[in-house]
């Protein structure tokens, strides 16, 4: 391999303005190796320069697609975006030679099967939420991600956690390497002039279930009554919004609460850093879904706040409860309710949470640390 290796980086989603921790390990990648990258989708509102956006698993889900799966046992769509993923990237991918395929998610692999046997190149496999959670309630999906999993040069995991629920469905050990997501400690800073109310919390993330927004403001209702003076802002948007919404007109919330709805990131943090609490109820989705790594209460940890979330997948990894934060059990909403009245009524603690937190995070989620341990790594294939 030569000093700098040739990386090509395959995602099937498109790289929206919500997954900014793959646009990170991109620019991470980019910084030590050539790199051609590809997504199976366009993102159409903002699409990533940095990323060539085709079409290969834009494929609608048809009626006899799902009679065909009946009869076969196998999803009859996944192999046609493999043909279409094969046809639409192996010449480009074979002139440029890689040294090794940087594949985002076990989804991605599944579909790029077809590819990854025609290269012949060495490759590795990202994992992160939903791809080792719901995606291996489906058979074949999961006996595939196995297959490919351990044919593969390594698995990168965000966590323990993800680790350990990648050996359960059978990957090898060896195979599995925790190297963690990085957050650049100078991008997320708290804001040293705001002073916000210790009674103001906020969540940032897409109103879908896995996130628990319903559970946060379930919770929140709770802390009112207490607090009159609390106030809850929601940034972000998704499928669970009409719900929040009905919520809040029936529980006569609207002077209380605040749906922002989906922000560029530098608004975003800005409108954080004028809250006091993070918060977060994760959940595991009635589908199985989960979270990875979780990153919008480690950044919201850098920025000096404390934050109440759940024992969820990887959270407890990077919130040390009673010491960064709280956690409480996934639905346990009166228990989140009294997490947030301690710390809106204890500023002080809050205040050396949220500096705790930081330290943490600096620490665990150290850019120099991953882009070193990324360097061993694919240096490391042959």
């Amino acid at each position: 391999m030569s000093n700098r290796p040739r990386i090509g980086w395959i995602c099937n989603s498109a790289i929206g303005t919500s997954e900014t921790f793959l646009v990170d390990n991109l620019n991470m990648l980019k910084g030590f190796a050539d790199v051609k990258a590809f997504s199976g989708n366009a993102d159409k509102e903002s699409p990533n320069p940095l990323v060539k956006a085709l079409d290969f698993d834009d494929v609608p889900q048809r009626m006899h697609h799902i009679i065909r799966r009946k009869l076969t046992g196998q999803d009859v769509r996944t192999l046609s975006k493999r043909k279409r993923c094969k046809a639409q990237l192996f010449k480009g991918l074979q002139a440029f030679n890689p040294d090794v395929l940087w594949i985002e998610f076990g989804t991605t692999a599944h579909v790029a099967s077809d590819l990854i046997e025609a290269l012949g190149k060495p490759y590795l496999i990202a994992v992160h939420g939903f791809d080792i959670t719901r995606e291996l309630r489906d058979p074949w999906y999961a006996s595939e991600f196995t297959r490919l999993a351990n044919g593969s040069q390594g698995v990168v995991c965000a966590s323990h956690h993800t680790r350990n629920l990648c050996r359960v469905a059978g990957v090898e050990e060896d195979k599995c390497q925790v190297i963690r997501l990085s957050i650049d400690g100078q991008r997320f800073k708290a804001n040293p002039i705001a002073q916000p109310d210790p009674a103001s919390f906020v969540h940032l993330g897409r109103l879908v279930e896995k996130k628990g927004p319903l559970q946060t403001l379930m919770a929140f209702e709770q802390v009112i009554r207490d607090i009159p003076n609390a106030h809850m802002t929601f940034i972000g948007d998704g499928p669970l919004r009409p719900t929040l919404e009905a919520h809040i007109q029936k529980a006569n919330l609207g002077h209380a609460v605040t749906l922002s709805g989906s922000l560029p990131q530098s608004k975003a943090l800005q409108l954080v850093a004028k809250h006091a609490i993070f918060c977060q109820h994760s959940v595991t989705g009635m589908d199985g879904d989960q979270e990875g790594f979780a990153l919008s209460p480690a950044e919201a940890a850098l920025m000096e706040m404390p934050v109440v979330s759940t024992f969820h997948n990887g959270i407890p990894e990077h919130v040390v409860n009673g010491k960064t934060g709280h956690l409480v059990r996934e639905w346990d909403i009166q228990g989140m309710a009294d997490a947030m009245r301690q710390l809106a009524k204890d500023p002080i603690k809050g205040k050396a949470m949220g500096q705790a937190g930081r330290k943490n995070i600096l620490n665990l989620c150290n850019p120099e640390k991953r882009e070193v341990e990324l360097k061993q790594l694919i240096t490391s294939i042959s």
